[in-house]
């Protein structure tokens, strides 16, 4: 009978040690996964200030950007850069324009876009008006 229970706490005690380390190996891991969800939100965080610090972009920034970018299509070609919002939608319109003869080279959004847009706001205004 000794012999069963000495076999018995052996048993019991290599069922231990292998709960201790199942154990440690669940906290090791949990600690991990609560370092790498730690990391992914100070990474996040880093994102977050430099998606704002792009906002923050001051009207004199873009103008100063703007002016640049003119006179470096003027001095390449024979054109000039213009940048409008289209009463109509409340767009903005980026043409390029032949200096001498001021036609407009190229635009965008392009002109049927923009009528289109226009048609749609037209449409759904009619829609909720027709619904009210």
């Amino acid at each position: 009978m000794d012999v069963k229970a000495i076999m018995s706490n052996q048993s019991i005690q290599q069922l231990n040690t292998q709960n201790s380390s199942t154990q440690q190996l669940k906290e090791t891991q949990k600690t991990q996964i609560q370092n790498d969800n730690q990391k992914k939100i100070e990474q996040n965080i880093q994102k977050d200030e430099v998606r704002n610090q792009k906002k923050n972009i001051t009207e004199k920034d873009l103008k100063n950007a703007l002016d640049t970018v003119q006179k470096k299509i003027s001095l390449l070609t024979n054109s000039q850069l213009k940048i409008e919002v289209d009463k109509d939608t409340g767009k903005q319109i980026v043409k390029i324009v032949d200096q001498e003869s001021k036609e407009v080279i190229r635009q965008l959004p392009p002109e049927a876009l923009l009528k289109i847009a226009k048609y749609i706001d037209e449409i759904t205004g009619l829609l909720y008006k027709n619904k009210a």
